[in-house]
């Protein structure tokens, strides 16, 4: 099943890698990291940040063997343990996402059957690297794994790009590798009220990353629960 949600890794005497699924069975999962690919068979420490009420899920996995058209994007891996209670919580969102049908918006602000983390509006100044250019942007919507960008630059679907994020919180710019992964262009008049741009999916970042942004978006979905209702 198609199902998109953030992932830390690290292999034995390797640097931890925060990443992004793409497919997930009861016992496998596809991880979205192109450049940081540990050696097949070999073991690795998960956390899986699972969308449901409960803190990251621990587990191992063993990287697989290449195979597959879409390998080029990351690898697969093999679940073969985990805590208590974990196999549980997967059997459960596998079950809950499955049956789903309802189409993401081409701006990324709908639901989709393999999107399981909500995506918040916002508007934060974003800098993309691709190919030699450096793209001014900015965010429009953002989640726990991906963002999508005004701009009215072309990046072709599948490029991996350097993402620069400035949040409001003081710091540096926070970076992040990202994949585009749809664009929308001028001219699609089945879709005039989507602003031109691209939808980006995080594929590697480091736990700085991480725990930057999941501040920022708490902070996003506070302020979300406490706009008052109108009507």
């Amino acid at each position: 099943m198609k199902i998109v949600f953030p992932v830390r890794f690290a292999a034995h005497q390797g640097a931890a890698v925060q990443t992004t699924s793409a497919e997930m069975t009861d016992s496998r999962m596809l991880l979205m990291c192109p450049q940081h690919r540990a050696p097949t068979a070999a073991l690795v420490a998960l956390q899986l940040y699972l969308p449901d009420s409960f803190p990251p899920a621990a587990a191992m996995g063993r990287i697989g063997a290449p195979a597959g058209k879409r390998q080029g994007d990351g690898f697969w891996l093999d679940l073969v343990d985990a805590v208590r209670g974990v196999a549980q919580r997967i059997d459960a969102l596998l079950a809950l996402f499955a049956p789903r049908v309802n189409r993401s918006s081409l701006d990324g602000s709908g639901t989709s059957p393999h999107r399981a983390a909500p995506r918040y509006p916002t508007s934060l100044p974003v800098t993309i690297g691709s190919e030699g250019r450096v793209i001014a942007a900015c965010a429009r919507n953002i989640s726990t794994s991906g963002l999508y960008v005004h701009t009215e630059q072309e990046v072709p679907v599948g490029s991996l790009v350097a993402v620069r994020l400035e949040l409001p919180d003081g710091d540096a710019p926070l970076g992040v590798q990202a994949k585009v992964i749809h664009r929308v262009t001028a001219g699609q008049t089945h879709t005039p009220w989507v602003e031109k741009g691209l939808g980006l999916q995080f594929v590697e970042g480091n736990d700085s990353f991480r725990s930057r942004l999941d501040r920022q978006l708490k902070l996003l979905k506070n302020a979300a629960n406490s706009t008052p209702s109108r009507g």
